[in-house]
């Protein structure tokens, strides 16, 4: 896999991690370091974590449905990128609404906004001679960078762009999707 294709699933992969750390930014009252870093190593180290985890359990199965990988790839990126959209969608009601219920867990929301990672981790197993640990290290730290500029900015200006990096984010992993299946049959 190359360079662009990993940065690319990986802002893909960070974008419902940007958009809950913009709400964290947007609750705090005082904007601190320390708490940018925390949410920030929270959200990187499952992003990170959870890629690994698919790919030791897709690693069992990769050698009996090697020859569908593309078909699996494909469905499982469109599948989390169609997610992401949804989900941005309903952000999107709710916040238009005004009914949105917010939790502050940060590691139940670092877990769950890495399910999608785990998907991604087992299409990983299916991709030959893919550095397993050079791939998480790149989500991890691009997670990073983008959870803590998300706090900032939800401090700043969270409340104008909210939801609509569910749809940045969803959007680029369907994008990864269909040319994992176009680049197949090129």
């Amino acid at each position: 896999m190359d360079i662009l294709s990993l940065v690319l699933i990986s802002i893909g992969l960070a974008m419902d991690a940007f958009a809950v750390s913009l709400t964290e930014g947007l609750a705090m009252k005082k904007l601190r370091k320390r708490n940018i870093f925390k949410i920030a190593l929270v959200f990187g180290g499952f992003q990170a974590l959870m890629p690994y985890i698919g790919w030791r359990i897709g690693g069992v199965f990769a050698e009996k449905i090697s020859q569908y990988d593309y078909i699996i790839t494909t469905i499982l990126l469109l599948f989390v990128g169609g997610k992401m959209i949804f989900d941005g969608w309903k952000e999107q009601e709710c916040e238009e609404e005004g009914k949105c219920d917010m939790a502050s867990n940060l590691l139940l929301l670092g877990f769950a906004t890495s399910i999608d990672a785990l998907a991604v981790g087992f299409s990983f197993s299916l991709v030959p001679d893919l550095n397993i640990y050079y791939s998480i290290e790149i989500i991890g730290v691009v997670t990073f960078l983008i959870a803590s500029i998300g706090v900032y900015l939800g401090h700043k200006v969270g409340h104008l762009i909210s939801y609509k990096t569910e749809y940045l984010g969803g959007g680029i992993l369907v994008l990864m999707g269909l040319k994992a299946f176009i680049s197949h049959f090129l």
